[in-house]
């Protein structure tokens, strides 16, 4: 097997416990897609936001509004998110292990990288509040690519940053975009939380612990 070179985490519901209000956020952006051309009854809450804007673009297409309409469209509903965020980050709090287990793997020698669908500002906010900046070498957030995860072009973004292959590289997230994103980008990975439940990440095949401190023996036994 190839050695490992560097260590990448999803942030929210992987190094902090996320006070970002979802549902509230999906609200305010199906109404805004709404006003905006989007068909009403053609999104809801419950869905994906990945899932939303997809379904979106697609209709406002089918429609006729010009590409550039769209991407301007897009360009709010990424402001809302944003600033969504950005208000939840002072109510966030950091996952028991998260620091010590960041250290231990920078003192192996291992890169280490943030993979997120969050906005760049929120993502160096939270870091810097909990003091764990200095832990990583390069962050991917949501706006500094055209497609995020569960797309591997987020991956690939970030590998080039930090300078190593896929194949040397960890992936440690939450959620099954997570995992998607790491298949399809030919990472390795390892899911944090219960995986009962939630067939579609065990449906993938990959290990998983039960809580973040738990990751430091994954790297060491790779």
């Amino acid at each position: 097997m190839v050695p490992l070179k560097a260590v990448v985490f999803d942030l929210d519901g992987t190094l902090i416990n996320s006070a970002i209000p979802f549902k509230e956020m999906k609200r305010k952006i199906i109404s805004y897609l709404q006003s905006n051309g989007v068909t009403l009854g053609l999104l809801n809450e419950e869905m994906l936001t990945i899932e939303i804007l997809r379904l979106a673009v697609e209709d406002l297409q089918r429609k006729g509004f010009s590409e550039k309409q769209i991407a301007n469209t897009l360009t709010q509903a990424s402001k809302i998110m944003n600033e969504v965020e950005l208000q939840s980050a002072d109510n966030a709090t950091l996952i028991e292990g998260v620091p010590e287990t960041l250290k231990a793997l920078k003192r192996q020698g291992l890169k280490l990288g943030v993979l997120t669908r969050s906005c760049h500002e929120y993502t160096e906010k939270i870091l810097t509040k909990f003091k764990i900046a200095k832990y990583f070498d390069a962050v991917a957030a949501r706006d500094d690519v055209n497609q995020p995860k569960p797309n591997p072009e987020q991956a690939f973004y970030l590998l080039k940053l930090l300078g190593v292959d896929a194949e040397e590289t960890l992936f440690v997230g939450d959620h099954w975009s997570d995992a998607e994103c790491a298949r399809q980008a030919g990472l390795r990975f390892v899911y944090v939380g219960a995986m009962q439940g939630n067939e579609k990440v065990c449906g993938l095949g990959y290990k998983s612990v039960n809580n973040f401190s738990e990751v430091l023996k994954v790297v060491n036994d790779i």
